[in-house]
């Protein structure tokens, strides 16, 4: 892929558990601020406790006056995740999905090209992320329909920010590009990976657990929005296309 027009990451977190259990206050901004670093990508950070302080988090990153030379940017919401809402936590409100598209919408500048959903199970929404792109006039949304693992999803989604943070302006409205771009970000990433769908117990699954339990490629979610067409959520398939191989030999 060519070299990125100028990006930045907008990165808004709601703690993850209470300062008591976590007094050291587990964050994804560590990972992120390496990422920066390595790869000279300017990353903005912010915390967020309920949809009111998520909207002010927002407003508080895009009014700093480094965004205005950007040319793209990707949000990046990490958070507690159940259904249709993000966050949740003894000291934090949840937050409804489409509270996040909306603020997008509103906030956004028109810049925003990319949205990681870094929460378990959001990504099962798929009705309401498509509708949501296209309102927002996002281009691509990563999510996960399952329960993951906290450092998993961190360095599946730092490999995404890496690799999509290299689409020019052309290449981001081009279908194929973004799905070859997609298929570069999860390519390194076992799709038939089985996710313990209670990974918060740190116990073995028993036989039932694993029958329950999904793979990687169905836990995955991935929405784009190419050109002025209509956003579709990718089959796994498109995703990794050895899995279309697999079938046909089956």
């Amino acid at each position: 892929m060519e070299t990125s027009s100028h990006y930045a990451v907008l990165v808004l977190e709601q703690p993850w558990w209470a300062l008591d259990k976590d007094p050291e206050q587990t964050s994804v901004r560590h990972f992120l601020d390496g990422l920066s670093r390595l790869e000279g990508l300017p990353i903005f950070y912010s915390t967020f406790f309920d949809s009111s302080s998520f909207g002010q988090a927002l407003q508080y990153l895009l009014d700093a006056r480094k965004i205005d030379d950007v040319d793209h940017l990707i949000v990046y919401v990490a958070s507690h995740g159940a259904g249709s809402r993000l966050g949740g936590t003894e000291n934090a409100r949840a937050m409804n999905l489409k509270t996040v598209f909306d603020r997008i919408k509103s906030l956004g500048k028109g810049k925003v090209v990319g949205l990681i959903l870094d929460s378990c199970e959001v990504g099962a929404q798929a009705d309401t992320i498509e509708a949501g792109i296209e309102s927002a006039k996002i281009r691509w949304v990563i999510g996960y329909a399952g329960c993951m693992d906290w450092l998993t999803t961190m360095l599946i989604n730092l490999r995404a920010v890496s690799v999509l943070t290299g689409l020019d302006s052309d290449l981001i409205r081009k279908r194929d590009e973004l799905m070859s771009a997609m298929q570069i970000v999860f390519e390194m990433f076992n799709p038939h990976l089985l996710i313990d769908d209670d990974a918060s117990d740190n116990e073995e699954p028993d036989d039932d657990d694993a029958e329950e339990s999904l793979t990687f490629s169905d836990a995955l979610s991935v929405t784009i929005r190419p050109g002025n067409g209509r956003p579709r959520t990718l089959r796994p398939e498109e995703i990794w296309p050895a899995l279309a191989d697999d079938e046909e030999d089956e």
